[in-house]
């Protein structure tokens, strides 16, 4: 953000949305990258430069009415850590005019909770670099949020298990109802099949109905409490007459997250996030009175959609994001129109008047060569590199090919393999 004088200062990331592949258990982790800019278009006095990653989880609700009413709340810390790039000292550090980088890194544990956005309780990750000013003379300030979520591994029996709820209601109707698989995300549909076979004679149906329910458990020392809310609804009341079974497949779609609040499935000390589809089968009797079915299955949402296919190495004209991060570079693609603005927007920053190494370098504004250049893209990027760059963006230049295509060309013109 420019700040007094056209001066800038911002926390730049490698990305911003952090992946956890893996249960909480099993999870790596991932390494956190980025670095800290200051542009300075006059010479500056700084005292102090630092940056602050802070991870909390709190809950705050109220209950009852009148006397009765009790308020609940916590807070707990999930993780904090703080870079001193610039020491406090009596005497500020006098900065010529230019560009001042300050690059950090920390690797994230595994078992971190993924970020959560509720009513009633949040899971939050924040980063805040203060660039502190003599007196009469306005701190620096630059935030920038981070969001955190979980990626099941392929091996999940989640992936390509089936779940099938099959059963009898003694003397009236045989049902089984299937799904494909456990896990879904938000912006993708849920084929529901329903196989129902009466029992009881002139039993017929007269409508289905499918509900997405999303659970928070919140939890404090003392007290807990549960709120539940139906995020999508689908009714079928398309059938006629008495049959001897009724095999229908119905689709649920799963709201996108930029419609509407959806919080992915997560488990924290004091929020837990789950979700349940809900069938109800209403049957007419042969008498005419109304009979209901009622069954629920538990499902996964999330935050990445397993048909992206998220754990698998990038596409080879995404390897060059596996290269030191640089926002001169990315500024100079999206200027250049070689990569959409979309995939890396300018970071988000606020000034407010509150008040490590000194290695800061000052630097021009070239743009630079393409990140690529210089760089041997026959090479398949490792699997490790292929995870920290989250594939979370495509490059939108021109087409490269595809690794299956890159071939060696012998003398005569033959292709190997």
């Amino acid at each position: 953000m420019p700040l007094v004088h056209g001066s800038y200062f911002a926390v730049n990331l490698e990305s911003d949305h952090i992946i956890l592949h893996g249960a909480p258990e099993e999870s790596a982790g991932v390494i956190l990258r980025g670095s800290v800019v200051l542009n300075c278009n006059e010479a500056t006095k700084i005292k102090s430069l630092t940056l602050k990653l802070e991870g909390k989880t709190k809950v705050n609700w109220t209950e009852g009415h009148g006397s009765h009413q009790r308020h609940y709340k916590h807070e707990k810390t999930i993780i904090e850590h703080t870079w001193t790039f610039m020491e406090l000292r009596r005497k500020p550090h006098q900065l010529s005019e230019g560009r001042y980088k300050w690059d950090f890194e920390l690797p994230l544990p595994g078992d971190l909770p993924g970020t959560v956005q509720h009513d009633l309780g949040q899971v939050y990750y924040r980063l805040k670099a203060v660039a502190e000013r003599p007196a009469f003379s306005m701190n620096y300030v630059a935030k920038r949020n981070l969001t955190i979520t979980r990626l099941m591994l392929p091996s999940s029996l989640e992936f390509s298990q089936s779940v099938v709820i099959s059963n009898e209601w003694t003397g009236k109707i045989s049902y089984n109802i299937s799904i494909p698989r456990k896990v879904y995300s938000c912006g993708t549909s849920i084929p529901i099949t329903f196989d129902l076979v009466p029992i009881a004679p002139g039993l017929s149906v007269r409508a289905i109905a499918c509900h997405l329910k999303e659970y928070a458990v919140l939890s404090t020392q003392e007290h807990s409490r549960t709120e539940g809310r139906v995020i999508k609804t689908l009714r079928d009341a398309r059938f006629s007459g008495r049959q001897d079974r009724w095999i229908r497949t119905e689709v649920l779609y799963v709201p996108s997250q930029e419609n509407r609040r959806i919080q992915s499935d997560t488990c924290s000390d004091l929020i837990r996030i789950k979700h349940k589809l809900k069938f109800t089968v209403c049957l007419v009797n042969e008498d005419g009175h109304i009979s209901e079915l009622r069954a629920a299955v538990p499902i996964i949402l999330a935050s990445v959609a397993p048909e992206e296919d998220a754990n698998e190495l990038p596409a080879y004209e995404d390897a060059w994001k596996s290269l030191p991060y640089d926002p001169n570079t990315i500024a100079a693609l999206i200027s250049s129109g070689d990569l959409s603005a979309s995939g890396f927007s300018r970071p988000s920053t606020q000034l407010f008047n509150d008040a490590g190494s000194t290695s800061g370098s000052s630097s021009s504004e070239d743009e630079g060569p393409a990140p690529w250049e210089g760089f041997d893209l026959t090479r398949v990027p490792s699997y490790s590199t292929a995870l920290r760059t989250g594939r979370q963006h495509s490059f939108s230049g021109p087409s490269l090919p595809p690794y299956e295509s890159l071939v060696s060309v012998t003398p005569a013109g033959n292709t190997v393999a």
